[in-house]
């Protein structure tokens, strides 16, 4: 008996496997308020680009077409492969690393390629954690600046990640070049994962 109390000790001692940052299960659903309108974010099912096999995000906003977004979570990251909406469709030979993991206040990093015609310079930057309140409550999430250039347009914007729910809050300015900057907010109104 004495020798199964010695196997049984190392293994009681040893630190629980960290949860994934952004659980994502076919069903989960994000519900977003932005100016007066509300969208859906869900997790649709799962597709191959190219050989990795990404989690399909369905955004859908009364009134305008759907958008879906092809992710992948690791240990290393949250990237984006592929963006389409309706019959275009975006890919990205080297995926954008939305954000870094595990998550480390003041990191860096960079991508670039094409978004839609253009070429384009993206930077992130992790801030830190943040306490962020919203209308579905209150989070302590990883504050990540964006900047995106694309020729004469720049769009800048901010992401709070929460462990295990993704996007709580994002706001982020357009200016096309024109002078005619666009502001927008977008919240997270309510949460669901799937059962």
């Amino acid at each position: 008996m004495r020798f199964a109390l010695l196997i049984a000790c190392p293994l009681l001692l040893q630190e629980a496997p960290p949860a994934p940052f952004l659980q994502l299960k076919e069903g989960t659903v994000w519900t977003y308020v932005s100016g007066g309108s509300e969208g859906k974010v869900k997790v649709t099912g799962r597709e191959k680009v190219g050989e990795t096999e990404t989690w399909v995000l369905t955004t859908q906003v009364e009134g305008e077409p759907a958008q879906r977004e092809y992710l992948a979570v690791d240990a290393t990251g949250i990237r984006l492969f592929r963006q389409a909406t309706g019959e275009r469709v975006t890919d990205y030979p080297t995926p954008m690393l939305r954000l870094k993991l595990p998550p480390a206040r003041g990191e860096t990093w960079e991508w670039t390629g094409e978004i839609g015609e253009g070429k384009a310079a993206v930077t992130f930057k992790n801030e830190g954690e943040d306490d962020v309140k919203v209308p579905a409550g209150g989070y302590k999430a990883w504050k990540v600046s964006v900047v995106i250039s694309i020729g004469a347009a720049k769009h800048t914007g901010t992401n709070w990640f929460a462990p295990g729910i993704g996007i709580v809050k994002q706001t982020s300015q357009f200016d096309p070049g024109s002078g005619k900057k666009q502001d927008r907010l977008i919240e997270l109104k309510s949460f669901e994962p799937a059962k």
